[in-house]
């Protein structure tokens, strides 16, 4: 009898034993298919691909002609509701900052006729700019829109954050070479689905723009 109690002691055991290993594997296994969420680009990271056209002149911003400014480069699209709302602000942001040093790009990948048919319905009067074939979109990383990059005067990234987070102070931390102590905007976890996708739009937007 005892010897029967023994073993049934140990066949406990050993199925404790086999649940606890089975367990660690299931949670090991769920945090690799649940990788860390991380902002779309490491502060501190200098002067990512700039290649974007302005709406208004065509120029070509450069990191050289924008030294000795706090850049915020707002990433946008026509069809983001929460993109067009933030546009009052970013607008009344430009206001506030009016003579200090600090440079305002807001980027889309879409077409011109996309972008001035919403401009014309909702202004935005910072420097409004079309994106390359996606290489500032791809270099930033900035598929989550509406993406906020705010880099210092040495074109040193201070951190990505959402529109509603920029504020005048904000931006005076990184005129005074402070790293702003925001919440970081998350990357968004497929971007070469929402390339993807971005890509399509645009190319049935130039197509219906030809008719």
């Amino acid at each position: 009898m005892a010897r029967r109690v023994v073993i049934a002691a140990s066949m406990v055991a050993l199925q404790l034993c086999c649940w606890q290993v089975f367990s660690q594997q299931a949670t090991a296994q769920q945090a690799a298919a649940k990788p860390e969420v991380k902002p779309p680009m490491k502060v501190g990271t200098h002067q990512p691909l700039l290649d974007v056209t302005t709406l208004e002149g065509g120029f070509h911003p450069t990191w050289a002609g924008l030294s000795g400014k706090v850049v915020v480069v707002d990433f946008w699209a026509t069809w983001c509701g929460p993109c067009i709302a933030s546009f009052p602000q970013i607008n009344q942001l430009k206001a506030q900052m009016a003579g200090k040093p600090v440079e305002f790009l807001s980027v889309s990948y879409e077409t011109r006729g996309q972008v001035e048919a919403v401009l014309r319905k909702h202004p935005l009067m910072t420097t409004v700019s079309l994106d390359n074939d996606f290489r500032t979109f791809k270099a930033f990383n900035a598929w989550g829109v509406p993406s906020v990059f705010v880099f210092d005067k040495q074109g040193n990234l201070a951190g990505v954050v959402y529109p509603e987070d920029v504020t005048p102070a904000l931006l005076q931390t990184v005129m005074d070479w402070g790293i702003p102590n925001v919440e970081q905007e998350k990357a968004w976890d497929d971007p070469a689905g929402a390339e993807a996708s971005f890509r399509e739009m645009r190319a049935k937007a130039v197509e219906a723009e030809k008719h």
